[in-house]
């Protein structure tokens, strides 16, 4: 059974083979998807042929009628493909090895460790875990600070009570004027009007569950803290030196070795 190989003399960072990685992998998907799709389209390039005339009669002159000329075989195909392909199977297999040591601690601004020793996998999943939870928190709505609210100790925690409006109450009444003073002579002469007549007294208490706008202001910036200490310490997780994992060419050589351990037939 062939084991894995760690090449010490390409020792680097985890960070130099994260950066690459994806470079390495889109060249060998394409190359791969090319050849595919050359073994699909342009089988006649791996073939050649010559066809001849030749009349019948003494010294009749023989012709070439058609000739195509063979550009490459599978074998040598394969071959530079495996060393493309190589490549991104041990980028892959060494960012790998090297997560499986890459840890760091998650430290807070103040320099209390949060969360100790994280996987650098685990890094990157809470990475985007606390980018999803700082949309979220953006969300959380919140008092009105115009309506002066306060806890409300007897409602329990958690619930404020806002400032007591207090309103009168009126009701629209007609209401007799005197244009005209009445005389010996003359009736006098009245007209009805609309006036507002205070009948009572509104109080408006309002309760409610949600938060203060300095509540939300602190979880955001506590969300904002955790994300910037997660980088830091991914960034520091992927500083590890790791030795380079060579199992590309030992799993194409297993799999393409029937097509080109001889290349010619």
């Amino acid at each position: 059974m062939a084991t894995v190989v760690k090449d010490a003399r390409s020792s680097r960072k985890l960070h130099e083979f994260l950066g690459s990685q994806t470079q390495v992998h889109t060249q060998a998907d394409k190359c791969r998807t090319d050849l595919a799709n050359t073994f699909e389209k342009k089988r006649h390039l791996f073939g050649e042929s010559l066809v001849q005339y030749t009349p019948d009669g003494e010294g009749a002159k023989t012709t070439t009628e058609s000739q195509s000329t063979l550009q490459s075989t599978v074998a040598q195909e394969l071959n530079w493909l495996t060393e493309i392909l190589s490549k991104a199977y041990d980028s892959g297999a060494t960012i790998d090895e090297g997560n499986m040591t890459a840890r760091a601690d998650v430290t807070l601004d103040n320099g209390d460790v949060l969360l100790p020793r994280v996987p650098a996998t685990q890094l990157l999943a809470l990475d985007k875990r606390l980018a999803e939870l700082h949309q979220f928190v953006q969300g959380i709505p919140t008092l009105d600070p115009a309506k002066g609210f306060k806890l409300d100790a007897d409602r329990g925690r958690g619930i404020y009570q806002a400032r007591e409006v207090r309103k009168r109450r009126t009701k629209k009444d007609q209401v007799p004027i005197v244009l005209l003073a009445p005389t010996a002579e003359h009736p006098g002469q009245a007209q009805l009007i609309t006036r507002d007549v205070e009948v009572g007294t509104i109080v408006e208490q309002e309760w409610s569950g949600l938060i203060t706008p300095s509540t939300k202001a602190t979880m955001l910036e506590r969300v904002e803290e955790l994300r910037r200490a997660v980088k830091q310490a991914r960034a520091r997780a992927n500083d590890v030196v790791v030795d380079e994992v060579k199992i590309g060419r030992t799993v194409l050589d297993y799999v393409f070795n029937p097509a080109t351990a001889n290349e010619r037939v």
